[in-house]
């Protein structure tokens, strides 16, 4: 049972951990150049100035605490220029946040600010090939296909180059979901080559299948491999959406998904010529499977498809929280009763934050020993001060602050969060996600947060089928309001007359601002606009073809960044309410 304070005898444990951990990384990245260089690290420069090495833990760490500024994305931004350059030179990149050339670039999903962000990553490549090498073992083709691993493997390279030209390492660049994966599965770049036909552990699609770059593509190859293997029991992904979707597409390409499992074939789809030849060398004809699917029927003949065709199938783990926790009703219809959905891992670009403490709670989260996580008291407009996890109560709402191995210095991550309660095994906080902060809607007279948009779209008259939204502001008449883009499963929507009025209801219930917004004229009832079937998924691929490589962490935003994306979804509507 979690701890509603964190008990004293876990305090000195906790506090000789965070030291620890802060010293460590303060030690191993002082004298790279963002270290030595940056102006939020001058203080803690003349403090520890030829002494950091001999300096005890406890030391170094109240040093630290005391001496360093808060970072934003900002204060790193000048130093990322090296990776711009062509050809890029090693000597404008080393040691440059950590010691050394990074592995990888992470890129960001660009949805807050509207901008892609880079974030190198070291020391990446020496984990995952000091692993076992047959931890990734291949199987036979006879093997059973338990598991729906559905992400994304793509990466980009970047040759780096000495004074004299010559090639001197390959760093990658990749969505961090991507690198994640590759992590966890131990899945080394240079390696790929030799598994694109091959099946990694008990994964149903081939390895190749990772490959694909169109989004609907991705989802139906991977949806094909999926249904054809009736011994899956656990399904793998980033987000809880992109089950959803991957359903979806199946529901509309059902016949041809079908029919390709009966003749053993790989339909033409966009997208997957390079990698073809690999996954027809691991299709097999199987009419008597295609007979079955075609008794059971297409996904949205019944609620609890998945549990006919996949009579195994007891989990789906994924993202299914904050912005995505719209799509877990329709995934469960999909479901059924006896598959639970289960919470994946909190992890950003910049770090991974939390671990599941229950899978089956999607939004409760324990605090990992990767980064060292402190706080900011979201409370207080003007808060400098960077609480540690021993100082935090629980029910108070806290901004992410981070410093990490890759070399970010208390970087304020943007993520507001909510302690829950405490671990009572060792004192971890265990926390929610709450917001992004400052993404909003903006008004003269009020302001509509990330969590108030989230909470009108979970009025009962909304919740039901929802595919996917997004919020903007709606001003094709005065006064001004919020306006939703919602996707619905299916044509239902006559029921959905009353949505604007309670979705206005619970934002003048959460804030008073609107309810004086409202007194003046200055605001009105929310509108509705329903886009037509797919065009949340046109959108990832939409961000696709501008130049982003995260298949698969394309997310979209929960208030839309910029004019051209809100034509955009208004060019799809369909009906309004």
């Amino acid at each position: 049972m979690l701890l509603l304070s964190n008990p004293p005898s876990f305090s000195e444990q906790l506090r000789q951990r965070t030291d620890e951990l802060r010293s460590r990384i303060a030690r191993v990245n002082y004298n790279t150049r963002f270290a030595q260089t940056a102006p939020e690290l001058a203080e803690f420069r003349h403090a520890t100035a030829g002494i950091v090495d001999g300096m005890d833990d406890d030391l170094l760490s109240d040093s630290f605490q005391n001496t360093v500024h808060l970072t934003t994305y900002d204060s790193y931004a000048p130093f990322l220029a090296g990776f711009s350059e062509t050809p890029c030179k090693a000597s404008a990149i080393v040691d440059l946040f950590a010691p050394g050339v990074p592995d990888f670039l992470a890129k960001s999903s660009s949805t807050s600010s509207g901008l892609t962000k880079i974030f190198p990553k070291y020391n990446c490549l020496s984990k995952i090939r000091s692993s076992d090498p047959e931890s990734w073992a291949v199987c036979n083709t006879s093997r059973k296909r338990t598991t729906a691993c559905i992400s994304y493997l793509g990466c980009d390279q970047m040759n780096v180059e000495d004074e004299a030209n010559c090639p001197v390492t390959t760093i990658y660049l990749a969505a961090s979901a991507v690198i994640g994966w590759r992590m966890h599965f131990n899945l080394d770049p240079e390696k790929d080559g030799q598994k694109m036909g091959a099946f990694i552990l008990d994964h149903a699609a081939p390895y190749a299948t990772g490959f694909i770059k169109k989004w609907r593509s991705f989802l139906l190859i991977h949806a094909l491999f999926a249904v054809g293997s009736r011994s899956l029991d656990t399904m793998l992904m980033g987000f809880i959406n992109t089950f959803v979707e991957m359903i979806r597409y199946l529901d509309m390409e059902f016949d041809m998904v079908v029919d390709c499992i009966a003749n053993g074939t790989i339909p033409d789809l966009d997208g997957i010529a390079k990698v073809r030849h690999h996954l027809q060398l691991n299709i097999s004809a199987d009419p008597e499977r295609a007979a079955e699917l075609r008794r059971l029927g297409r996904p949205s003949s019944r609620p609890g498809w998945c549990g006919h065709v996949w009579p195994n199938l007891r989990s789906v783990t994924s993202v299914a929280s904050g912005p995505f926790a719209s799509s877990v009703p329709l995934a469960q219809w999909f479901l059924g009763p006896n598959t639970a959905i289960h919470a994946l891992v909190y992890s950003t670009t910049e770090s991974w934050i939390g671990w599941p403490y229950n899978p089956s709670e999607l939004n409760q989260w324990k605090l990992t020993n990767e980064s060292v996580i402190e706080f900011l008291d979201i409370s207080k407009s003007d808060s400098i001060n960077a609480l540690t996890q021993l100082e935090v109560e629980s029910g108070r709402r806290y901004e992410v602050v981070l410093t990490t191995q890759d070399g970010l210095w208390r970087y304020r991550l943007g993520d507001v969060v909510e302690i829950s309660e405490f671990d009572p095994t060792d004192g971890v906080p265990v926390i929610q996600f709450v917001e992004r902060r400052n993404v909003s809607i903006r008004f003269p007279t009020c302001m509509v947060s990330e969590t108030e948009l989230r909470a009108a779209m979970a009025v009962p008259d909304m919740v039901a089928n929802v595919v996917d939204w997004t919020a903007a502001i709606d001003d094709r008449c005065l006064p001004a309001t919020i306006g939703f883009f919602v996707e619905f499963a299916g044509d239902q929507v006559s029921d959905l007359a009353l949505a604007p009025e309670r979705m206005l209801d619970e934002l003048t219930r959460l804030n008073k601002n609107i309810v004086r917004a409202l007194e003046l004229d200055m605001f009105r009832k929310p509108t509705v606009r329903l886009v037509r079937s797919g065009t949340f998924s046109d959108f990832r691929q939409l961000k696709l073809d501008e130049g982003s490589n995260n298949l698969g962490q394309v997310k979209v935003p929960v208030a839309l960044p910029n004019a051209a994306y809100v034509t955009w979804f208004s060019n799809r509507v369909v009906q309004e309410l």
